[in-house]
């Protein structure tokens, strides 16, 4: 697992709620409007077609890869090669049912929102 100091602010947020000193409450506020970056295997035309997210199977559940900082892509970049900016919010909308989100995978710094975790996130936050 990749460890890397927090490299913004929002990584910094998350690293004082994973520690226990910053509510969760807090930090996912921040969180969902914060800019993630999204990987794709194919270009992403302006209304959205082509977008094929890198994706992680976890225990069945397929998970959606966000990454809080382009310094966290790595070697996920090989398997899929484009980027695109959104926020944290938007993505937890466009996430079909059924799906979760996996923050910076394979980093130390990084958190997995179940597809129920999503839901209750988009009806406290959106």
């Amino acid at each position: 697992m990749t460890e890397l100091a927090p490299q913004t602010p929002i990584e910094t947020l998350l690293k004082s709620a994973m520690d226990g000193q910053l509510p969760i409450a807090l930090f996912m506020k921040a969180f969902v409007a914060s800019e993630v970056v999204l990987l794709t295997g194919s270009l992403v035309t302006p209304d959205g077609s082509g977008f094929d997210p890198l994706l992680f199977d976890k225990q069945g559940v397929l998970h959606v890869a966000v990454f809080t900082d382009m310094a966290r892509v790595g070697f996920h970049s090989q398997q899929a090669p484009h980027t695109l900016r959104m926020p944290m919010l938007e993505v937890l909308k466009r996430v079909p049912g059924g799906y979760g989100v996996v923050v910076n995978p394979g980093t130390a710094l990084g958190l997995e929102l179940s597809p129920a975790g999503i839901g209750e996130i988009l009806k406290d936050f959106a």
